[in-house]
């Protein structure tokens, strides 16, 4: 309780979420590479991330991965969900060790639906989601394969990890011989280092 309420304090969430759910939130820790929420399934909490990053990404039809949005304190996800009344879009994971704050819908419905600021946050989070996405959509479709792949580094802190070169083709959709072509060149030019299942940009 008292580490909700400090979260609470420091992300100026006061107004957002009243004293009287304080007592009622759930906070949550996930390890590296643990899934959050899978598509297709469902949810029942709104989750605000207070600590570490999270992946937002979708399986194609042609059955590549494809990262839609990385999301940061103080970002949320579940929200969709929660006003929509739908099942998981998209498969969420964490991509560090992560810390969150759960809010029940049912928590929401009996105490925030009345609250201005807790829909005004809502709106405004949904709306920075959704350009994101739609941007990630864009850089995917005119973005040369090089940019994607260091636009994706850069947008994971620098450095990313991986369980093949083919898992990692799929997840950014560019073809296994173009990605081992296009590691070689980066790491000729010194610009990123591989180890195994590790690359980092230097």
């Amino acid at each position: 309780m008292k580490k909700i309420e400090q979260y609470i304090t420091s992300y100026n969430l006061d107004d957002i979420l009243i004293k009287e759910v304080h007592e009622k939130l759930l906070i949550k820790h996930y390890k590296k590479g643990e899934y959050i929420l899978e598509a297709h399934k469902g949810t029942n909490s709104i989750y605000f991330i207070v600590e570490g990053t999270v992946e937002v990404s979708c399986i194609l039809d042609n059955g590549n991965q494809i990262c839609l949005n990385i999301l940061r304190p103080l970002e949320i996800f579940g929200d969709i969900e929660y006003i929509n009344k739908e099942e998981v879009l998209f498969d969420v994971v964490a991509k560090s060790d992560v810390i969150v704050i759960l809010l029940p819908f049912q928590l929401a419905k009996d105490y925030l639906e009345d609250n201005i600021n807790f829909w005004r946050f809502l709106a405004i989070e949904g709306n920075k989601k959704l350009l994101n996405t739609n941007r990630a959509i864009f850089y995917k479709s005119t973005l040369k394969a090089k940019d994607i792949f260091i636009k994706y580094l850069e947008d994971n802190g620098g450095e990313i990890t991986f369980k093949s070169l083919d898992e990692l083709s799929g997840r950014l959709n560019i073809s296994y011989r173009n990605l081992t072509r296009i590691i070689k060149f980066y790491i000729n030019k010194g610009t990123i280092v591989k180890d195994r299942n590790f690359i980092k940009i230097l």
